[in-house]
């Protein structure tokens, strides 16, 4: 995964702080002015992205509707890769359909907004042509915005939902269609956007070099549940996506830490002969082959399979495949595990982890499953299995576990191993 190409990409961040006249309780929401400046500041300053200030448009206090439609359909006819649209201030439902009205200055009614179709379509072709597209709404109902964006069978939805199997679409929202944002009084940003900040800032330490959409969902999701300890009424927010869309990039991970270099095993022998194996590797293969692992009748195989599910090169004669598996292919990622006679290597497309017998013990495998989105017929969950030790994190995604080995499976495995090699590796 790497960054979206800049010179190709454009932002538009709108912000209204202003309330609306005949709705008292909507009152202004100053920390949407630093919500904007500060978000603006992070994608041009090289923190997370480096868009040239040409290409990140802010509109604080647009001074129209049509000012706001004009900009978006300018920069989404210019961004070949990434588009991102980020909107703060009042969420509105309005109108006959009942559908998202965003708030604009000096309105005095909720339907004197700006109606959130009407800047879908300059988000769809033909205006849109670009490769992938990020819109981040911080407002109430803002999930809303999913009903016409990305569901829909027929008419320009159908076209749109068409266009982004090519690519991809994420839309990340502060809170569902029926709950209402938060800005704590006397905070400098709103709850939502104050914690996307922190996660663009600062990364998250269990993640890899790049945070993808996703990524960046699930630990604005953690943050903000810790924060509902004290705040109760801060809402959960939404990732809908189509296609490729939770794979979108957003931003370098500023706690990733590289992984530590195994050291390079000494030249082989002129003449390798076999050497007695310490650690009991007949039960190793019968306890992978009863969690569903292949077991190679020729156990010489090992650089041929390895090297071509894995993407490792294995030195000749140093390690034996004992068992692996490769699952199908999944949005052209590899996704594979083997054990070796030195340990367990696995591969999730570009994330690599290889834990030998040694260090086994200082990891732990567990099967999470945890909320992700919301359909009509109920939540939608995803199952992940984290391997977690010497500051290293490494995620399966149950989309992978079509056949095969489930994330629960392969955790059990993981640590049957353990149990295994620890009177071995205690000597």
């Amino acid at each position: 995964m790497t960054l979206p190409d800049m010179a190709e990409s454009r932002a538009v961040l709108i912000g209204n702080a202003s309330g609306v006249k005949y709705m008292p309780e909507l009152k202004d929401i100053p920390a949407v002015a630093h919500n904007i400046r500060e978000l603006h500041a992070v994608l041009t300053d090289g923190t997370v992205w480096s868009l040239p200030p040409d290409n990140c448009v802010t509109l604080l206090q647009p001074e129209s509707g049509e000012a706001v439609k004009r900009t978006l359909k300018k920069a989404s006819e210019e961004a070949s890769d990434t588009l991102l649209v980020y909107y703060a201030g009042h969420g509105l439902r309005a109108g006959s359909d009942d559908s998202l009205y965003l708030t604009l200055p000096h309105i005095e009614d909720s339907d004197e907004g700006l109606r959130y179709n009407d800047l879908r379509l300059r988000l769809q072709p033909p205006v849109r042509k670009g490769r992938r597209t990020v819109v981040i709404l911080d407002c109430c109902y803002a999930d809303l915005a999913g009903d016409g964006q990305m569901g829909g069978d027929g008419g320009g939805g159908a076209e749109f939902a068409k266009q982004a199997e090519i690519e991809g679409i994420g839309l990340f929202t502060a809170a569902a269609a029926t709950r209402k944002a938060l800005a704590p009084a006397g905070e400098r940003h709103t709850a939502f956007t104050g914690e996307l900040l922190n996660v663009l800032r600062l990364g998250d330490p269990k993640g890899s070099e790049y945070l993808d959409l996703n990524d960046v969902f699930l630990a604005v999701s953690h943050r903000l549940t810790e924060r509902r300890k004290a705040l109760p009424l801060l809402p959960e927010p939404r990732l809908r996506t189509k296609a490729l869309g939770s794979r979108i990039v957003l931003a370098r991970n500023g706690s990733y830490r590289a992984p530590r270099q195994l050291p390079k095993p000494p030249a082989p022998a002129p003449v390798l002969a076999p050497v007695p194996a310490p650690l009991p590797f007949d039960e190793i293969v019968t306890l992978c082959r009863a969690h569903k692992l292949r077991v190679p009748s020729d156990p010489n195989v090992t650089r041929k399979i390895v090297g071509k599910v894995l993407d490792e090169q294995v030195p000749a004669g140093e390690e034996r495949l004992l068992a692996f598996y490769r699952w199908p292919w999944l949005l052209n990622s590899s996704r594979a595990i083997a054990v070796t006679t030195w340990g367990v290597r696995l591969r999730d497309g570009n994330r690599h982890l290889a834990v030998p017998y040694e260090d086994l013990g200082e990891y732990s495998a567990v099967s999470e499953t945890y909320e992700t989105a919301a359909s009509p017929d109920g939540a939608i969950h995803t199952t992940t299995l984290t391997m977690s030790g010497q500051d290293r994190t490494y995620q399966f995604l149950e989309a992978a576990f079509q056949r095969g080995p489930n994330a629960e499976t392969l955790a059990a495995l993981m640590n049957l191993l353990k149990e295994i090699v620890a009177p071995h590796n205690a000597r």
